[in-house]
């Protein structure tokens, strides 16, 4: 018997139709373009917020960063703290703009040593736009523009106000010695070295000084007739400066009155009365508290016991000797020369060689002695000698 077997043919092979191959590309295609497109959109928000640090920590170069206190006052200034000025030019906060003895930087990293001048660039590689000092701006890609100042003007960080008053220890304000009180503050002059600002109290002991950069500080006070001294550590903030309370270590003050001295007026320095050559010898301070110079061209010494002088110095200048007899408590005594003494200044006055006698006589002891002078302009002074 003969069998055949039946072969059945294939079906054909199926491939993909152009239309399917076509629609399979733009598919790719649109996701590519939306995977680039969100890769983009990172990058492009990391170098926003790259070059927003970047502007940050510029900002914090110029002017310090406010977040950072020692001992309870701010600590960090930055370029302005340091130099007393506003940077020119983003490359002085890197290099030294000439030689300035108060510059203490560089005030940024450099994070790439191959790029120098990567500081100055933002994350696209574009140059910060740096102006008047307090604004840098990145144009961000030239789609997201960034601007920071470091403050809303060029005067809030280079010229505040400084504020405050002057006690002694006991709280009493100056009076009539203000004009022997100084204050005084030490500040970066903005070309590489310091000057001195000085003000003088009123008769409250208020005072101010103007025109001083920003910075940590110190203010003091110099009450000039008994060398009292306070100094305050104090930081000086943008625009508003600073007030101080200042209060010397001792109390010279206590009795001085509050007029503030119209007229010329010659003040016993407390504590400085003392005795010389074997007692033999009598010298004390004044100052002038008035508003004004004068000259005084006599002097007259009340005391207690009876004994007699020879000799009056004026500053270190014999003004007076006598000729034939001493003079005694009492008896005035007038000067070869007037002798000028300003508002504020301080002059030593001594007599010398007391004797129990006009004429002849030994030595006398003006050890713990009551002394009243009077000066030719109507000053009167007393104290007691140690």
């Amino acid at each position: 018997m003969n069998h055949r077997k039946t072969i059945l043919p294939s079906p054909p092979a199926r491939g993909f139709t152009l239309i399917e191959i076509l629609m399979t590309v733009v598919v790719l295609g649109i996701l590519a373009t939306v995977a680039l497109r969100s890769l983009q959109n990172s990058i492009d928000a990391s170098r926003v917020r790259e070059t927003q640090a970047e502007i940050d920590e510029l900002a914090r170069a110029i002017a310090g960063n406010p977040d950072l206190y020692n001992n309870g006052l701010r600590s960090d200034f930055g370029y302005v703290g340091d130099v007393g000025a506003l940077p020119s030019t983003l490359d002085n906060l890197m290099t030294n703009p000439g030689g300035y003895a108060t510059w203490k930087g560089p005030y940024v990293t450099r994070r790439f040593t191959q790029d120098a001048d990567g500081f100055k660039k933002d994350a696209w590689g574009n140059l910060y736009t740096f102006s008047s000092g307090i604004t840098i701006a990145s144009t961000g890609g030239g789609t997201t523009p960034m601007t920071k100042s470091v403050a809303p003007a060029a005067a809030d960080l280079t010229t505040t106000p400084v504020t405050g008053t002057v006690t002694d220890a006991a709280g009493n304000p100056p009076g009539d010695s203000s004009v022997a009180v100084t204050i005084r503050l030490t500040y970066p002059n903005g070309s590489g070295s310091t000057t001195t600002a000085t003000a003088t109290p009123n008769s409250g002991g208020s005072f101010s000084l103007s025109g001083i950069p920003v910075g940590l500080r110190t203010v003091q006070a110099i009450y000039r007739a008994t060398n009292d001294t306070v100094a305050v550590a104090t930081a000086i903030l943008p625009k508003s400066g600073a007030t101080v309370a200042m209060r010397l270590p001792k109390s010279p003050f206590a009795g001085n009155g509050g007029g503030g001295g119209g007229s010329a007026t010659l003040v016993y320095v407390p504590g400085t009365a003392a005795t010389a050559t074997s007692n033999r010898d009598m010298l004390f301070n004044i100052f002038n508290s008035g508003s004004a110079g004068v000259i005084i061209t006599s002097a007259t010494a009340t005391y207690s016991p009876t004994l007699y002088y020879q000799t009056v110095q004026w500053g270190g200048t014999t003004v007076f000797s006598y000729s034939g007899s001493r003079p005694g408590s009492g008896t005035p005594v007038t000067f070869t020369a007037g002798q000028p003494i300003g508002p504020g200044t301080v002059v030593t006055v001594r007599f010398n060689s007391f004797y129990t006698a006009p004429s002849g006589g030994g030595y006398g002891n003006v050890s713990a002695t009551a002394f009243t002078v009077t000066f030719s302009n109507g000053s009167t002074v007393s104290f007691t000698t140690p």
